[in-house]
């Protein structure tokens, strides 16, 4: 098995067996043999754990295993009071000296990063097609990873099934799904330690995640609250706005993009305040610079709340997920004048729909119409708009990139065409009267009836 050329291990203190274990899209219940993982590629990681696989909160915390010449390798230790996984922050020689104890019997307790992604792809291909449930994949999952700690990492990770690995090789990778999450954002959005919960939250969702009380809403937003954009998608135009400005902004949320994205890269930049000294080109090259971060860190977020819908099945997150592309879908303006930009969201809200039938509790219900009406509403709004805003011979790329996504939902879900549903309609009754009939919500998408809008001067 090939090794990647700079790599990480995790090693784990003091880890009940049982232990529900999580690292990016690899998941399984730990063994009495395990002591950590190896090879892990170099970049930002996310580590999750909980005491069961399904029912306890789930607590995670992002790692950066930074990018050098050498072999780093970072320790974890179980807490039990609190059960969840503290970082140990040891020198060198203290962490030469765990990984020495650890690993002086056998270096088969570790278990190899690419080796746990050859068996999770291994397992999802053979569940396509027995059509098997998700417990089954869990204990699957388990039991080959308890016999390959016990057997060592010898033939059982090399005598994989090509063919079997092929098969889910259209699957996205944890790089793809992280390609604009950045040490920045993630300072952001969490606390200094990096760490997150289940019920971790956005002050804006304290009052309506399920399961908890008021009281334990507001406990979970003191202890790791969630920094997220602020979304008002009642208000999508500045206070002072009126008439026509208003109305405009309220149907086109271009502006309300404009201005998320000036707010992400206003809280992240780090940079100095300009001196007085400062000319006109610098003033504007950082002003293009904090854009173009703040743009980078709304992609950036909408794949972090993904991720954590994804692991942690944390509600405020997911929340914010259909916020961000409630904004996204609904403007108008601005995907011709930054198309670029929004061929970038499709192709990271692709990649994240090729993984969200390993969301558990029901959470992405693509399948079914009312679960999944929001998305396919916004989806279609969108899809019009690129029609209609470019000509035959404009925005060719991003018309490919809808057109991939819109296939992927037809083949995968059933998702039928707008274009090819009949959306209104009149009847014929028996006794010759006509009778008007239409779809639920079409007034709301066609901004018909009462939902038609008024422009108000004042």
């Amino acid at each position: 098995m090939s090794q990647p050329p700079h790599a990480g291990s995790l090693v784990f203190l003091d880890l009940p067996p049982k232990t529900f274990i999580g690292i990016d899209l690899i998941s399984f219940n730990s063994s009495a043999q395990f002591q950590g993982i190896s090879e892990i590629p170099h970049g930002l990681h996310f580590l999750y754990s909980g005491t069961d696989a399904s029912l306890s909160i789930r607590q995670g915390r992002w790692i950066n295993l930074a990018d050098g010449d050498g072999h780093e390798c970072q320790i974890v230790q179980w807490n039990a009071d609190s059960e969840s996984l503290d970082l140990l922050n040891e020198g060198p020689e203290e962490t030469q000296n765990v990984i020495s104890s650890t690993t002086r019997v056998s270096r088969r307790g570790l278990l190899n990063y690419e080796a746990l992604q050859a068996a999770t792809s291994d397992l999802a291909a053979q569940q396509s097609r027995d059509a098997t449930g998700s417990r089954s994949r869990r204990h699957g999952l388990s039991t080959r990873l308890n016999d390959q700690t016990a057997e060592g990492e010898d033939d059982g990770a090399d005598a994989e099934d090509d063919n079997d690995r092929d098969s889910d090789a259209h699957a996205s990778t944890w790089t793809d799904l992280t390609s604009y999450i950045s040490p920045a954002l993630l300072t952001r959005i969490l606390t200094r330690e990096w760490i997150t919960t289940s019920i971790s939250s956005a002050p804006s969702d304290t009052e309506t995640i399920p399961g908890l009380s008021h009281l334990e809403a507001n406990d979970a937003l003191h202890q790791h609250p969630l920094r997220l954009l602020p979304i008002d998608l009642k208000q999508t135009w500045a206070a002072t706005d009126v008439g026509r400005v208003r109305t405009d902004r309220a149907r086109d949320r271009s502006w309300y993009l404009s201005t998320l994205i000036d707010t992400a890269g206003n809280s992240a930049s780090t940079r100095s305040s300009a001196s007085a000294t400062t000319t006109a080109q610098e003033k504007a090259m950082s002003e293009n610079e904090r854009k173009a971060l703040g743009a980078s860190h709304v992609l950036g977020e909408l794949q972090f709340c993904f991720l954590m819908v994804l692991t942690l099945a944390n509600y405020s997150c997911l929340e914010q997920w259909k916020r961000l592309l409630g904004v996204i879908f609904t403007c108008y303006h601005a995907v011709r004048e930054v198309e670029p930009y929004f061929v970038q969201i499709v192709r990271v809200l692709r990649e994240q729909m090729r993984r969200v039938e390993d969301v558990e509790g029901g959470l992405f219900e693509l399948r079914d119409e009312m679960a999944s009406a929001w998305l396919r509403r916004n989806w279609a709004r969108f899809r019009g708009t690129v029609e209609e805003v470019f000509g035959e011979d404009d925005g060719k790329v991003l018309k490919m990139e809808v057109e991939v996504l819109q296939t992927f939902f037809e083949d995968q879900y059933g998702w039928a065409s707008e274009r090819d549903r009949l959306r209104r309609g009149m009847l014929e009754l028996e006794d010759g009267e006509t009778l008007e009939v239409s779809v639920a919500g079409v007034d709301e998408d066609e901004e018909r009836g009462e939902y038609a809008p008024v422009v108000v001067d004042t």
